[in-house]
């Protein structure tokens, strides 16, 4: 177990290697920005209170809790309607009503595509684009690292197959 001054001198590293993979992973999942980056500073307010038991992946154990924060705030969150009306308003504001017409169909589609592919191969996805490593990636899926390869390489194959069959 880590100690405390163990975890408050390297906070800052862990923080600034990091957060930006667990926010982009959040934001991935979710689709609101403005949520991901409270619930990724809930993820590093957790290491702090609550540290993994073994330290020797902290990327894989950060994965793991963004992963579950952003399924607790997909659970609890009521209105699919209001998330995507303040997207709509958030975006109205940074580009035209053509490409926001455009990258809204496409993230539909996008959307679309990943909920019917399988919770695992969604992950993997979410979590490779969202900057992880192959050991992080393992670890928050609980999968074999020398399977992460071949895993990534066949939902992207699923997604590919997928997406094509949507347009």
């Amino acid at each position: 177990m880590w100690e405390v001054f163990k975890i408050l001198d390297s906070f800052k590293d862990i923080f600034e290697k990091y957060y930006g993979k667990v926010y982009r992973q959040i934001a991935l999942m979710i689709n609101d920005d403005d949520k991901a980056q409270d619930i990724a500073q809930e993820v590093f307010i957790k290491l702090i209170k609550d540290p993994p038991h073994n330290d020797e992946n902290i990327g894989g154990w950060l994965s793991k809790v963004a992963t579950n924060q952003a399924l607790n705030y997909m659970r609890s969150e009521k209105s699919l309607k209001v998330r995507e009306l303040k997207v709509f308003q958030f975006n109205d504001t940074l580009i035209s009503p053509e490409d926001m017409a455009i990258e809204k169909i496409e993230n539909e589609k996008a959307k679309k595509v990943l909920s019917k592919m399988d919770r695992r191969d969604k992950l993997c996805l979410i979590l490779k684009h969202s900057g992880y490593n192959y050991e992080e990636i393992s670890i928050s899926l609980g999968i074999k690292k020398s399977s992460v390869g071949t895993t990534i390489a066949r939902a992207h194959k699923k997604f590919k197959e997928l997406y094509e069959k949507e347009v």
